[in-house]
């Protein structure tokens, strides 16, 4: 018989959210597979500077009013993608400085001063974009309110961009 010890104190106090980049961990480049239910595994949770990641990771993705009943969530990045308005490294910088900006008011003005600091958004710094063919690979460093910060790494696939 398998036993999680620990398993319960790590969510005590906290809320959590679906697992929407299943395979992430915590150092080191892997590949992840966006899916909520996979064979063999379904219903996998996220917490900490994780849920933070994707949170920020989902909001920078989110074309500006895409939402019926959210208007004012997302931010302006794919759609400059979309546009054709990126096409160099430079180009990548200009407009995630810009919808960072976005991403940061959307993802605070949803946050309370009691929910864990390591699941509180305070930053996110684009380090790296490469354009090679149709993909921008890009990573980012997000960090928490707690201090707490991980890097992601991924690939947009953008026709635009060439």
């Amino acid at each position: 018989m398998t036993q999680y010890s620990g398993t319960v104190q790590e969510y005590q106090g906290r809320t959590i959210d679906a697992l929407a980049f299943d395979g992430a961990v915590p150092v080191g480049e892997v590949q992840l597979t966006q899916a909520l239910v996979l064979p063999g595994q379904s219903g996998a949770v996220t917490t900490g500077i994780q849920k933070l990641v994707q949170r920020f990771v989902i909001e920078l993705l989110t074309e500006s009013a895409s939402l019926t009943y959210q208007p004012k969530r997302g931010t302006t990045f794919i759609t400059a993608f979309r546009a054709g308005i990126v096409r160099t490294s430079a180009d990548i910088f200009s407009q995630y400085s810009l919808a960072e900006l976005d991403a940061r008011q959307n993802l605070q003005a949803e946050e309370s001063n009691t929910d864990p600091a390591d699941e509180r958004y305070r930053s996110a710094e684009l380090l790296s974009a490469v354009l090679s063919g149709d993909t921008a690979q890009l990573t980012i460093r997000v960090l928490s309110v707690a201090g707490e910060s991980r890097e992601v790494i991924f690939p947009l696939r953008v026709s635009a961009a060439v």
